[in-house]
């Protein structure tokens, strides 16, 4: 059966609806679908990511494994004047994030990609929720490879949940990043901040 963080979900039956999200008084609504993450609503570790970064500015910005595209939509109605792209190894998130950014009313660039397989820009920030469930040795991969698409000094900034490995990913990022903070925790949900 195809997972939300891989590429067939298109085969899936679609069964789109319209959610509604809410984040510091502005409305946002997103279409989404079967076969992509957090379809009923905004999880708590994204909406704590996306509340904890809004006042980081920066001017070329990546969401890798972006979903239906609520975080880098959200962020970019926020941050108008950033250039923001949203990434996903699943064709039919791609798809409502294109879809979503056009009823948001903002300008995105959202593309397929497997990691960072077809990314060939630099990036002042990466942020991201990771695919939990597609293992330790993808969302590993995703820290490590980040570094590499991070301009001089860029930011690297992702939630993970304490029982789903947070003290370890912390040491991982600390062996690959000059400087690793936590830079938020609520309801057992970390937000880590690496920097070049």
């Amino acid at each position: 059966m195809p997972h939300y963080y891989s590429r067939e979900n298109d085969n899936l039956k679609s069964n789109e609806k319209t959610i509604l999200v809410k984040i510091r008084e502005k409305n946002f609504e997103f279409v989404t679908d079967h076969g992509v993450f957090s379809k009923a609503g905004l999880d708590f570790g994204s909406r704590l990511l996306i509340e904890t970064i809004l006042d980081e500015r920066f001017q070329s910005v990546l969401d890798i494994g972006s979903g239906y595209g609520p975080l880098g939509i959200i962020y970019k109605a926020f941050n108008p004047k950033s250039n923001v792209t949203l990434t996903d190894v699943n064709d039919r998130a791609i798809k409502l994030t294109q879809k979503n950014a056009k009823k948001n009313k903002v300008e995105v660039v959202a593309f397929f990609s497997d990691g960072f397989s077809d990314i060939e820009d630099k990036f002042d920030l990466i942020f991201t929720n990771p695919p939990i469930r597609a293992g330790k040795r993808v969302i590993y991969q995703i820290f490590t490879d980040a570094k590499d698409y991070l301009t001089d000094s860029g930011h690297f900034i992702f939630v993970i949940n304490q029982k789903q490995g947070a003290p370890s990913a912390i040491k991982k990022c600390e062996s690959i990043y000059g400087k690793v903070k936590v830079i938020n925790k609520k309801s057992g949900y970390y937000i880590i901040k690496c920097i070049k």
